[in-house]
């Protein structure tokens, strides 16, 4: 691929209707392009224009940074994805019928099937009573891949359980210490050992990528939000130079997982949705979204990272919607350098 076209197309590609956006280029782990344009705050919000250093909520890539943090942990324990689940929830939750035979690899590609996820319960919550109570609730035989954030979420109650046993106690998991410790885990697991700095709020009102609903929207919201005690399937806010560098580590190294196990993401989507095929083969994206409605206007924070067969990626933050997708954006300027347009 001709890496200048690809950029080139890219960035004439980018709507007119988005209030800003950085991304990054990467060709087997190296960056090759930075682009930013527009706001990531107004001025009437205190003016920040884009860069590739802005911290904004990655929303739903969140699942794959916990993919990470659980696989390099399941290793640690001698553990496969094949691992049930239910051995690793706090000892005082019930455990409701054929919840015993969820697997990691099954939670982690959104196959648990919770009856709670199958039936679109109303009730459905990634708070610690939320996830006990869908536990409770039990799951169903036939399970078909159904996307919801619990899956992940169910991830931050486990990990602290897990990274104990054997010696796990059956009182300390409550909503405070699981939260806590799943932070620690992840930082220790993933962001430590490649030198990245994350967090699960933004307490600074006047710092940080705001979310808009259009280019001329004057005045945008998530000033401040804490998803400490919600998060595993979406929380994670870091800039778009850290999510890239993340995405390097985890594609082009052994830093953080060996080839057996980014193969076994690959095969079975761990952490991954979106993926699909392209000229060269297929490709693994996982993509975040998040929006709050004011004024009748949904107001988006929006990310993308998509890696291809050839080691092209892409990372894409956008803080407003627009009528295309992010992944199609990449993919069809990606196919465009390779004259398939």
């Amino acid at each position: 691929i001709d890496l200048e076209v690809f950029d080139s197309e890219l960035h004439a590609d980018m709507p007119s209707e988005l209030k800003g956006y950085a991304y990054l280029i990467m060709k087997n782990g190296q960056v090759q392009y930075v682009r930013a344009d527009g706001h990531a705050r107004s001025p009437q919000d205190g003016l920040q224009p884009w860069d590739e250093h802005q911290q904004m909520h990655v929303a739903s890539i969140s699942k794959t940074i916990s993919t990470v943090a659980t696989l390099r942990l399941l290793q640690m324990k001698g553990l496969s994805i094949d691992e049930p689940i239910y051995k690793y929830l706090p000892g005082d939750w019930a455990i409701g019928d054929n919840v015993q035979h969820i697997t990691f690899r099954e939670l982690m590609r959104h196959q648990a099937a919770f009856l709670d996820v199958v039936n679109e319960d109303p009730t459905l919550s990634t708070t610690y009573d939320g996830l006990k109570a869908m536990v409770a609730h039990g799951a169903s035989i036939w399970k078909k891949r159904k996307y919801s954030n619990v899956h992940h979420a169910l991830l931050r109650v486990i990990l602290p359980v897990l990274w104990d046993y054997p010696h796990s106690s059956t009182s300390i998991y409550d909503e405070d210490y699981t939260a806590r410790r799943y932070e620690e885990i992840v930082r220790q697991l993933v962001f430590d050992p490649i030198g990245i700095h994350a967090a699960l709020k933004d307490d600074d009102p006047e710092g940080g990528v705001l979310a808009y609903s259009s280019a001329t929207d004057p005045e945008g919201t998530f000033e401040t939000f804490d998803y400490t005690k919600t998060a595993g399937g979406y929380g994670w806010v870091l800039s778009a130079h850290d999510l890239a560098k993340f995405w390097a580590y985890l594609w082009h190294s052994d830093e953080l997982l060996d080839e057996t196990q980014r193969s076994l993401m690959r095969k079975h989507h761990l952490g991954l949705w979106n993926s699909g095929e392209t000229v060269t083969g297929n490709y693994y994206c996982k993509l975040g979204g998040w929006y709050r409605t004011e004024n009748g206007q949904e107001h988006w924070l929006r990310s993308a990272a998509v890696e291809f067969s050839d080691g092209t990626a892409v990372v894409l933050f956008a803080n407003s919607p627009s009528a295309k997708g992010l992944r199609d954006l990449i993919v069809e300027a990606y196919e465009k350098a390779y004259g398939c347009f």
